[in-house]
């Protein structure tokens, strides 16, 4: 059996899906986004970390909620109808990224994509599409910790 090699997103690009947090743009690669819901009851969990929101019942399993804003520690604000929750999956983690709004699914290319020089940060990649810059988030190190 052949043994797969793992490409580097910005030597490939892909498809990604943005989001916005506290008027800046982010994005996850599509491929570790599972859902898109509204923002349902969520249960409270005590003496978690503050960006724990709590966790909800996703078709029979409890998934944790992370406040964008309050993991990235920007400021908190009242969500709205457009708010959501983005469900993602990384290996065996998964947790539900609570945000301001979902805006598109957008194609990338190795052209538009930094790395982000600082190892181990939650922003992966910086990417440049005509005058925005979109922070493609580290999805494992974002629900991991």
């Amino acid at each position: 059996m052949a043994e797969e090699v793992k490409q580097d997103f910005s030597q490939t690009g892909g498809q990604i899906l943005t989001f916005m947090s506290d008027e800046k743009l982010y994005a996850f690669k599509i491929t570790d986004v599972t859902d898109i819901i509204e923002i349902p009851e969520i249960t409270v969990i005590p003496c978690t970390p503050d960006h724990i929101t709590g966790v909800i019942n996703l078709r029979g399993k409890v998934v944790p909620i992370i406040d964008l804003r309050k993991k990235l520690g920007s400021p908190d604000i009242e969500y709205d109808s457009k708010s959501c929750i983005i469900l993602v999956e990384k290996g065996v983690y998964q947790a539900g990224i609570l945000v301001d709004r979902v805006n598109d699914v957008e194609n990338v290319i190795p052209a538009q994509i930094a790395a982000n020089p600082v190892k181990d940060s939650t922003e992966r990649y910086f990417i440049t599409s005509g005058e925005r810059r979109i922070y493609l988030l580290n999805t494992r190190k974002l629900i991991k910790n």
